[in-house]
């Protein structure tokens, strides 16, 4: 089946892969009516990142979800799409009906639905997830998700003794994410996967804290990339001491997620901002 609906909090996303022919039974248009009237969800976003071909049948199939969203006051967006398949709606007059966004938070802020929230829960759960495997897989650790937070000015600046650091990029946003753990918890993390004792971080075993956040951003890339994100990886970066600060990227609201495990605290923070080229599309 080239597509695949996904509900989220406020809205609905089709999720297209591969070429879509319009000969697929159960129809988009027939599968919609079921996930809506379950929902009540007026917004739908078509993911197009997957797909190759959109053909005339299955473009009717999105025009009927549009005229249904229309006739409830609901709004449709196309996110992802190649040139081909933009230019086949081009070609077709309806690319001003079937609008395009350069990424979910652009169809999200067209919806009204990207400045009406704090804690973006479709940006946010994919770390969440990522750092919970991570942790799981490569350090053999369970955590434990705590609710999450915006940082603010009466916070402490520094949430843990040793902190892992790389940057987000993308076409639409930029920003930094930091993994930050005592140095206790941090030494028993490092024997879970060097298999060895260290009696005190060093120059050594250090990088490890930088491998977890590069290997959580790889992990949460893939969550990102299937919701409209495109992101880049980066080289991470390490600092530790307890006097270190952690230093964003950028000027956005910074989120921490916390973490419980058996021996204290965990904190991942997140920060992005919109650029140049997204807030010219939102």
């Amino acid at each position: 089946m080239p597509f695949e609906w996904v509900r989220q909090s406020d809205h609905l996303v089709l999720k297209l892969s591969g070429d879509c022919t319009g000969e697929e039974k159960p129809s988009p248009a027939d599968t919609f009516a079921a996930h809506q009237k379950e929902t009540g969800a007026k917004h739908v976003i078509v993911q197009c990142v997957d797909c190759g071909h959109i053909s005339g049948n299955f473009l009717r199939e999105l025009l009927a979800i549009y005229k249904s969203l229309k006739s409830m006051n609901g709004q449709i967006r196309l996110v992802g799409a190649s040139e081909s398949v933009q230019g086949f709606l081009k070609s077709n007059g309806v690319d001003r009906v079937l609008i395009h966004k350069l990424s979910m938070k652009g169809a999200l802020a067209d919806f009204g639905l990207a400045k009406s929230r704090d804690i973006d829960v479709n940006f946010i759960n994919p770390f969440l997830n990522a750092t919970v495997k991570v942790f799981k897989i490569q350090c053999f650790v369970e955590l434990k998700a705590k609710k999450p937070y915006l940082k603010s000015t009466s916070d402490p600046a520094l949430l843990g003794d040793v902190s892992g650091i790389i940057s987000i990029t993308s076409e639409t946003f930029a920003g930094t994410l930091a993994i930050s753990m005592s140095d206790t918890i941090f030494l028993r993390i490092a024997k879970n996967m060097l298999g060895e004792d260290a009696a005190a971080i060093n120059e050594t075993n250090v990088d490890l804290i930088g491998e977890l956040a590069n290997m959580i951003l790889g992990q949460a890339k893939v969550e990102l990339s299937s919701l409209g994100y495109r992101v880049e990886m980066a080289l991470p970066s390490c600092v530790w001491g307890k006097e270190h600060k952690i230093k964003h990227f950028g000027s956005g609201k910074c989120m921490v997620l916390p973490f419980e495990t058996e021996w204290g605290m965990i904190y991942s923070e997140i920060m992005a901002h919109s650029s140049a080229s997204e807030r010219s599309v939102a």
